[in-house]
């Protein structure tokens, strides 16, 4: 158990470098077109900090301390998505589009070659779309504010979370206010992606399944556990990663025997495929799918295509877009995609290919706010503040406390060695890291599990046996 956590504390202390590099380019450029705006968020955040640490001190009701925090997360969100007259763009844009064809009936978007036969994971984002625009006559606002709700609901599972990683209500209490005031939860709060809705899954997963790890909860809440992030995965098809850390923290700090360790495998696994399973036999019986949720008419080799394009850091091209839609076959076009990524990868000299995975990498986690608030302007016609033009250095300022926070931590042993749960957030950032490194990368991808950074930058406190 030690070695692997010292082997793993050793990466990360590598693997966060090129992270911190690049969020100071980032600030740097923002440093280039500084507004004044930058300012006022900047004062607005620190006597905010101020009056939490000075309440925190005073010994002020920490439940009661807890509440004003989610107060204000909670409002610090609804005036970002209320005073944010803003459109869907991109995918969300189709999303939201094809939700009205489908409440007219029409649910030919998901059959034959068409965009959601080929990409099915957005499949429940599109029937979420459906349901609140046949509820709400304003369907936009209205996805906007369950978004901030449900981003709120965030802040207290993140306080959950904490207080039972560090056992210490006061570090806990630290980790719902960055939560609070984390300019990614904010941002995204009015952008129309799926992630919102996954993440408290997410989240709650996380939380149950550190009870049980602490013997706090018996093996069976695994179900609920595995359950959980099933659901939050239908919405944002990524959790797998997830399931696959818990398998690994299991095995290697799960302190019981086999037949235990084997029996919470299995009741991880079988839970989280029911919510997919279920969900896709429901919708394939009604004639809505096609496709399987998980395989849909394309092969899922055309995200690790775009990944491997050297010229554009893996991001989404013109040239592998062309290349895939030349073929009508799917094996065949599998086959050839393995053969071009192959190529790449092969036949790249070796300096340019680490360069080229470096920056893939970096610029993955690097962006403040993984460009929430560049998705929440895209199509804008009002809003009263303006941060992705006006503000972005401050929100790489903040994400760069994290940053160095989270590498202080890598230096506390009686996190790392003492204290395993924190390993559990180290393997799922590592798996994370693996997973973008191989498919098409885009900054917003991070997002579904930028609380890590939350959790890693609590590592820079003392670790207590019991709460306090």
């Amino acid at each position: 158990m030690n070695w692997f956590s010292r082997f793993l504390n050793t990466a990360l202390k590598f693997l966060f470098l090129p992270i911190i590099f690049s969020n100071v380019y980032y600030i740097s450029a923002n440093l280039k077109y500084f507004k004044i705006l930058n300012i006022y968020l900047i004062l607005f955040f620190v006597a905010a900090l101020l009056i939490f640490t000075y309440l925190l001190k005073k010994n002020i009701n920490k439940k009661l301390l807890l509440i004003i925090v989610i107060v204000l997360g909670a409002l610090l969100r609804l005036f970002w998505v209320t005073t944010l007259n803003n459109r869907p763009v991109s995918d969300f844009a189709g999303m939201f589009i094809r939700s009205r064809l489908f409440l007219n009936g029409d649910y030919s978007m998901f059959q034959d070659r068409n965009y959601y036969a080929r990409y099915p994971h957005m499949t429940m984002t599109v029937l979420y779309f459906a349901l609140i625009r046949s509820i709400f006559a304003n369907s936009l606002l209205a996805i906007k504010i369950i978004n901030a709700l449900l981003s709120t609901l965030d802040i207290f599972i993140v306080y959950l979370i904490s207080k039972e990683a560090f056992n210490s209500k006061k570090t806990a209490l630290y980790g719902a206010f960055i939560a609070a005031t984390y300019p990614a939860f904010i941002g995204y709060s009015a952008v129309y992606c799926s992630e919102n809705i996954a993440m408290p899954f997410y989240l709650l997963s996380i939380y149950l399944f550190i009870l049980v790890m602490k013997n706090k909860a018996n093996t069976n809440t695994l179900i609920l556990s595995g359950l959980i992030l099933g659901i939050g995965h239908i919405f944002r098809m990524v959790a797998d990663v997830i399931v696959i850390a818990y398998i690994m923290y299991i095995l290697i700090y799960f302190k019981k025997n086999m037949l235990t360790k084997s029996k919470s495998i299995v009741f991880i696994i079988i839970a989280f495929l029911i919510p997919m399973v279920t969900a896709n036999a429901i919708l394939k019986r009604m004639g809505i799918l096609q496709y399987n949720l998980w395989r849909g008419c394309e092969t899922k080799w055309t995200s690790v295509l775009r990944g491997s394009n050297l010229e554009t850091y893996g991001r989404w091209n013109m040239e592998d877009a062309k290349f895939i839609a030349s073929f009508d076959d799917d094996k065949e076009l599998e086959k050839a995609i393995k053969e071009k990524v192959k190529e790449r990868y092969t036949k790249t000299p070796l300096p340019k290919l680490i360069g080229f995975f470096l920056v893939k990498y970096s610029s993955q986690w690097s962006s403040g706010d993984f460009a929430g608030f560049y998705w929440a302007q895209a199509d804008t016609k009002s809003l009263v503040v303006d941060i992705y033009h006006n503000g972005m250095l401050y929100v790489n300022l903040y994400y760069f406390i994290i940053l160095i926070l989270t590498y202080i931590g890598l230096f506390n042993k009686n996190q790392y060695l003492a204290n395993p749960i924190v390993n559990l957030f180290y393997i799922i950032f590592c798996g994370y890291g693996l997973l973008y490194l191989i498919t098409e990368s885009q900054s917003r991808y991070s997002y579904i599990v930028s609380f890590l950074f939350i959790f890693f930058s609590l590592t820079v406190f003392r670790r207590d046996e019991a709460y306090e």
